[in-house]
């Protein structure tokens, strides 16, 4: 009897900890939709509400999530196409290939469906390796902006033009000016994080560039005397944001960065890694490890006290509860990032 008792609570614990888990899934990808369709809109021009807190937009991350969230939002796809159609030039297509592999092979498959839209409709050259499903560069260019592979920008004669006067596409509005490539979004980087100190390696990791060609953008940056440099032992860097918003006619500060890299990778880590749990007969000890093993590789921020906080809710022998308090914060930040 008391061995039937144990088995019974044992596949009752299993039962619980697996509904949590599709539950904190479910809760995610709505978070992430929300998320989403709310960027899409700002680069549509829809009305911002006054006094609200607007965040630097990641193009590629958005571009990627969306094309991860087809597959409970179908409309995304007209909505990405769309864009990409007239954009395709603002976006780098080295870096969306980079980051595509923290996703899976049906979002590759995808993202060539809006490599031929850029290279078909938005006469975009540069997408050629991705339709082909190559990783050789096109004509041996490797660089994002080469003029002769970018499209001149005539096809959107007519079109609706980007709201660049609002903070948060300072990225798009840096590609625009500088060209496409690691040194704009190192520069946007710099002005979202304030009077922030940041190494090459904080900066490479938020924004998705390689250590080598964040320090390449960042001395160069530093030699013309746009960005500060200070070596306290490691080579840190910031830039006045001040001058960069009255330049930029901006009637806010500029807009924080709110890793959306780093959020979007996350939610499409863990709500596969659940689908993944669903399919296999496992104890509720192991669904909880495996949660946080895939909770610890994830970094929301850089400040450290949430960072500590994270971190306790993932520790050794943290309760289920506390780290479902924590995804589900995750969630609400998302949506919150979006709409404060």
């Amino acid at each position: 009897m008391d061995t039937e008792l144990a088995a019974t609570d044992r596949s009752a614990a299993y039962l619980e900890t697996q509904r949590t888990i599709a539950s904190v899934a479910a809760t995610m990808t709505a978070a992430a939709a929300n998320a989403a369709r709310a960027q899409w809109a700002m680069l549509d021009g829809a009305e911002v509400p006054e006094g609200a807190q607007q965040r630097v937009i990641d193009p590629e991350a958005l571009l990627l999530m969306s094309l991860w969230l087809l597959r409970s939002d179908p409309a995304l796809r007209r909505v990405v196409h769309d864009w990409v159609e007239m954009w395709s030039d603002l976006l780098s297509v080295q870096r969306t290939r980079n980051i595509a592999k923290s996703f899976s092979a049906e979002v590759e498959q995808e993202l060539r469906a809006v490599a031929s839209t850029a290279l078909e409709r938005g006469k975009d050259f540069r997408w050629t390796p991705v339709v082909k499903g190559s990783i050789a560069p096109v004509r041996g260019v490797s660089s994002d902006d080469d003029p002769a592979l970018t499209p001149t920008g005539s096809s959107r004669a007519g079109a609706p033009s980007l709201p660049l006067g609002r903070a948060a596409l300072l990225v798009l509005r840096f590609r625009m000016a500088f060209g496409v490539g690691a040194r704009a979004d190192a520069l946007a980087y710099l002005l979202a994080r304030g009077t922030a100190w940041s190494t090459v390696t904080e900066i490479a990791t938020a924004t998705g560039y390689t250590p080598s060609a964040i320090r390449r953008a960042l001395d160069r940056m530093a030699e013309a005397d746009i960005v500060l440099t200070v070596d306290d032992g490691a080579t840190r860097f910031r830039c006045e944001a001040a001058p960069w918003a009255a330049l930029l006619g901006l009637q806010v500060d500029v807009a924080p960065w709110p890793y959306w890299l780093q959020h979007f990778t996350f939610v499409a880590t863990l709500v596969e890694w659940a689908e993944s749990v669903s399919r296999r007969k496992l104890t509720a000890y192991a669904i909880t490890e495996g949660l946080r093993g895939v909770a610890r590789k994830f970094r929301p921020t850089d400040d450290r006290d949430e960072l500590r906080a994270w971190d306790y809710a993932f520790r050794d022998g943290s309760t289920m509860d506390e780290m479902e308090e924590a995804l589900v914060g995750i969630a609400t930040a998302l949506v919150r990032l979006s709409h404060d």
